[in-house]
């Protein structure tokens, strides 16, 4: 069975909850996509070679869950004032407790690189089915919407959660989207 992140519950009500994580690290590749089925399916494969070997020790790392992704919008800006969006989503695999920056080994592949995280609290909704663009908005909304009803502010951008792989029925699939809580609780 894979590693996943431990946490603490906080607060729970009905699918959702705000947890403490403590630090972790995470190998994160950054997908330029517009969907999150094919940015996952990218991200995945590049961090997936990673720690079956792509590395310079040749080393294997153990898979863990969830495989996550969050999505921002890159603003560029034309003549004369013009805005577009471009989506680009990073992807993410959390490394096992075991290594620090330090010991982990030195990807390959220049895309792969590692962001420690500290001790955060995350408010997350579960949902079952696949990273389709309708559920994973509708469950945005609704995790959004209790937060905005509990008074807790949040920062950064949403992450999807996955954490079985393609070939669970979507009825079994546990997912997540979570946010960041500003400032904890």
């Amino acid at each position: 069975m894979a590693e996943t992140p431990k946490y603490s519950v906080l607060r729970k009500q009905a699918e959702i909850e705000v947890r403490q994580y403590p630090a972790y690290i995470q190998a994160e590749v950054v997908v330029d996509e517009k969907q999150y089925k094919s940015a996952i399916e990218k991200g995945f494969n590049v961090l997936a070679g990673y720690i079956f070997g792509n590395n310079v020790s040749k080393r294997k790392i153990d898979m863990t869950t969830p495989v996550q992704a969050s999505q921002s919008e890159k603003i560029a800006m034309t003549a004369p004032v013009t805005l577009t969006g471009e989506s680009s989503f990073t992807v993410a695999f959390i490394m096992p407790w075991a290594y620090t920056l330090e010991t982990l080994p030195q990807p390959k592949d220049s895309r792969v690189h590692f962001k420690l995280y500290p001790a955060r609290a995350l408010a997350a909704i579960r949902f079952s089915g696949f990273f389709r663009p309708d559920r994973i908005q509708k469950n945005k909304q609704r995790l959004g919407h209790w937060l905005q009803e509990q008074g807790l502010a949040t920062e950064g951008d949403f992450i999807v959660a996955g954490y079985d792989p393609p070939w669970v029925p979507g009825f079994l699939a546990h997912n997540e989207v979570m946010i960041q809580i500003k400032n904890g609780l």
